[in-house]
C-alpha cells in the first residue's frame, strides 16, 4: 500500500472535518517536472519512489499521500488560512519561461483531517511523530493554469508582499486578503488547465507492476 514513501490508499481513510478560515493564503513551493511543457509536479523516474505527489491535484488534497512539511501544514491550519497558492521555478520545456518563478495554481481549502495515525501506519518515513497532529487539507475549489497564464512572482511582487528572502523549496509566504484576492482573481481569469495537468502526469508516470492509486 506504499510506493517508496508514498501511500496508495484512498483519501477516505481519514475523517474529514469542515474547516473555517479567513480569505488569506500561504504560498508554498513545489518542484515542477523538467520534461513537460505544462508545469506539473515532479514525476518520479522509476518506482518505487520517495517523490511525493504534491500538490495532488487529482484529488485536490495536500499533505495526505506522504508526510513532509508537517509543521508547515499544522501552522496553516492553526492560522486559519483559506488558500494554498502553488509556486514553482519553471523547469519545463519552454525556454522563454525557464527558471522564472510563477504561481501556477491554487486550492481553496474547506476540509481538514488529522493524518498522523495513517502516516505512522503506512509511511516508512514521517515527520509528525512528535507532533500533536499532522493535518492534511482538501479543496472544494482548485485551478491550475498553463505556464503562459501563470502569475509571475517577480522581485517587484516579492517586495510588494514584504518578502525579502531568497526563493527556495522551503519558502512559504503568508498573504493577506487583498494580496490573496489579486492572485486568485488573476488565475480565475485564465483557462482552467487542471485536467491537462492530470493527463500529463498520468502520461509521464513510470510503468509499474503495482496498481495506481486506489479509486476514491
Amino acid at each position: 500500500m506504499t510506493s517508496g514513501n508514498v501511500m496508495n490508499i484512498s483519501i477516505e481513510n481519514v475523517t474529514w472535518q469542515d474547516y473555517r478560515a479567513s480569505n488569506t493564503s500561504m504560498v508554498l513551493y513545489y518542484t515542477s517536472d523538467p520534461v513537460s511543457e505544462i508545469p506539473v509536479r515532479e514525476i518520479p523516474e522509476e518506482l518505487p519512489s520517495d517523490v511525493l505527489p504534491e500538490p495532488h491535484y487529482e484529488s485536490g488534497t495536500y499533505g495526505y499521500y506522504g508526510c513532509s512539511k508537517s509543521k508547515v501544514r499544522n501552522a496553516f491550519v492553526k492560522s486559519k488560512i483559506r488558500y494554498i497558492l502553488f509556486m514553482t521555478k519553471y523547469s519545463g520545456t519552454i525556454a522563454e519561461y525557464k527558471d522564472r518563478v510563477f504561481i501556477t495554481g491554487f486550492y481553496r481549502i474547506n476540509k481538514i483531517a488529522d493524518a498522523k495515525k495513517v502516516h505512522i501506519r503506512y509511511c516508512p518515513d514521517y515527520s509528525c511523530l512528535d507532533e500533536d497532529h499532522c493535518y492534511c487539507m482538501r479543496a472544494d475549489e482548485k485551478r491550475f493554469v498553463a505556464i503562459q497564464d501563470a502569475f509571475e512572482v517577480t522581485s517587484a511582487v516579492l517586495k510588494k508582499w514584504g518578502y525579502t528572502s531568497k526563493i527556495t523549496r522551503q519558502t512559504r509566504i503568508q498573504l493577506n486578503e487583498e494580496q490573496t484576492l489579486e492572485v486568485i482573481n488573476f488565475l480565475n481569469e485564465k483557462a482552467d488547465a487542471t485536467s491537462l495537468y492530470i493527463m500529463e502526469t498520468k502520461r509521464l508516470w513510470p510503468a509499474s507492476d503495482e496498481s495506481d492509486e486506489e479509486e476514491e
